[in-house]
């Protein structure tokens, strides 16, 4: 492909000229220059950039543009509570194409004509959206079903529009430091990703059916697809009869049970989260229902988020440096997750200290974590610290759903509903099932160390079987002696405490410690013979 001396491809050298004069007409043509758009143009009355004037820059640039604008308000480690504020208030929303120009990517994706697959199909959408426009129609049995069609033409536009939003945002970074700090290619990476899968009519039908076999244990519904019918372009999902959250939100005075479906809504995304590790990234009032049954239902599960066990530990390593009031360990979360070691850790452990203390002895009902969230932004903005973008994702499920809750209930706390939960997860991680499975696995390891000595193989072997450490307690000591810890047995203790908790996230890591505190209480038990 032939490029110009400025590094852009001559073929379209045309849409970049396009761009720069979008963003001349909404007084942005600063911001064009120093992305590297055009060689120079003004910005409006030489005002700084207003975020209301981007948000209708990207209103205009179309559908990715609309998109990256609402990932970008998930990150408010990246951008000031003004621009998140602004960037929200972007909708997914495309004015609704004639039926006529749908139909062939219908009948294509279908393979039959439309009226020979349902019985009855309305022409006029339920909704319409920059990717998709939704129908409503029915099966030859008369199930009800919802119809998901691509707009035709779709797939290349977003494809050219993220190539050229890849390149410009390579243009940008060389002109300006503080763009490189926000990891704009990471960014856009994550966001291609996630773009696709949207795209993908069928992943989203993948994504409903994997995550909602988890959700059905736990009584909540999700949509049945009828996989013949299921493809890259169109799915045909059971149309759910029921009460939309949102209308359950503006009517809440007049509801009943809007403290209940607040309960069962935070559990469903709570343990999607922590037991299934896939969950719903955009749990919002729309799309959550309640049946006629009371049970709760999710729909559009076209933005999904999974927290792997590596980010699972990490987690891990972050809560319990917090409730240990240990700021160094959070600092070196926080620098692991940025990946940036320029940072003055001194400083940063100090602001954390802070941070740390306003939360000291509060009781969880006290706490929003939209409170502590914004205060850790604050400082990610400050110490110039980015967070991974499936990290961020994650926060802004958790944001969402605690906003939702405390619409529903106001009284409700989900971080203390978090608690039995993970009490539940550290009692399924420490079950007698649980530890014959790792004594299983961790039985080769000790091979060698049974010739040494065959009591720690018993030893192991029984705290597989039973799920009980054996300890010994010494005769009563004389009146008035004092009773000693010995650092052998808090060592070992503790080994065995971190193995439990990073069974799940690092399961080698945590049979590992596990038997080396077998070893250390062997060990203990062979001196004191």
């Amino acid at each position: 492909m032939t490029e110009a001396a400025d590094g852009i491809p001559l073929s379209e050298r045309a849409r970049f000229g396009e761009l720069a004069r979008i963003f001349a007409r909404h007084g942005l043509g600063g911001l064009a220059s120093q992305m590297g758009l055009a060689p120079s143009l003004p910005t409006r009355s030489g005002e700084p950039v207003a975020p209301m004037r981007v948000v209708a820059l990207l209103s205009d640039l179309g559908p990715v543009a609309i998109k990256l604008g609402q990932l970008l308000a998930t990150r408010g480690d990246l951008l000031g509570p003004d621009w998140v504020t602004a960037l929200s208030v972007l909708q997914d929303q495309a004015p609704a194409l004639p039926f006529e120009q749908i139909e062939p990517e219908l009948v294509a994706s279908l393979g039959a004509p439309v009226d020979e697959v349902f019985a009855r199909f309305d022409p006029v959408p339920i909704a319409a959206a920059s990717i998709a426009q939704v129908y409503g129609a029915a099966l030859p049995d008369g199930t009800e079903v919802v119809v998901k069609v691509r707009r035709p033409g779709i797939a290349s536009r977003v494809d050219a529009d993220l190539r050229l939003l890849r390149r410009l945002a390579r243009l940008a970074e060389r002109r300006s430091p503080e763009l490189r700090r926000l990891k704009i290619d990471e960014l856009l990476r994550f966001f291609a990703e996630s773009l696709s899968q949207e795209m993908d009519l069928s992943a989203e039908a993948a994504a409903c059916e994997g995550i909602g076999s988890f959700l059905e244990t736990l009584g909540v519904r999700t949509p049945r697809f009828f996989w013949d019918y299921v493809g890259r372009r169109v799915n045909v999902q059971e149309r759910l009869e029921g009460v939309s959250v949102r209308d359950i939100v503006r009517a809440r005075d007049e509801v009943a049970d809007a403290a209940a479906v607040a309960h069962a809504y935070a559990d469903a995304v709570l343990r999607m989260i922590i037991f299934h590790g896939r969950f719903h990234a955009d749990p919002h009032p729309g799309n959550v229902f309640v049946l006629p049954s009371r049970d709760i239902a999710f729909i559009d599960f076209g933005a999904t988020g999974t927290l792997t066990p590596a980010r699972r530990s990490e987690l891990v390593t972050l809560v319990l440096a917090i409730a240990g009031d240990n700021p160094g360990a959070v600092a070196g979360v926080l620098m692991t997750w940025s990946g940036d070691n320029s940072v003055d850790v001194g400083t940063l452990q100090r602001a954390l200290e802070g941070l740390i203390g306003r939360f000291r002895g509060a009781v969880l009902k006290q706490i929003e974590l939209s409170e502590i969230f914004s205060d850790v932004f604050i400082l990610l903005r400050q110490y110039r610290l980015a967070l991974p973008p499936d990290l961020a994702l994650l926060l802004r499920t958790l944001l969402t759903a605690e906003g939702l809750v405390r619409t529903l209930d106001p009284e409700f706390d989900i971080a203390t509903r978090a608690m039995p939960i993970a009490r539940e997860l550290a009692r399924e991680r420490i079950s007698p099932a649980e530890l014959k499975r790792g004594g299983r696995r961790l039985a080769a390891g000790l091979g060698r160390l049974a010739a040494a000595s065959p009591d720690l193989v018993g030893l192991v072997e029984k705290v597989a079987r039973t799920g009980v450490i054996p300890v010994e307690v010494s005769p009563a000591r004389p009146s008035g002696a004092r009773l000693s810890v010995q650092q052998d047995d808090v060592m070992a203790a503790g080994l065995l405490v971190a193995g439990a908790v990073l069974l799940d996230q690092q399961p080698q890591t945590g049979i590992m410690l596990w038997g080396l505190s077998a070893v250390s209480f062997a060990w203990r038990r062979l001196r004191r013979q």
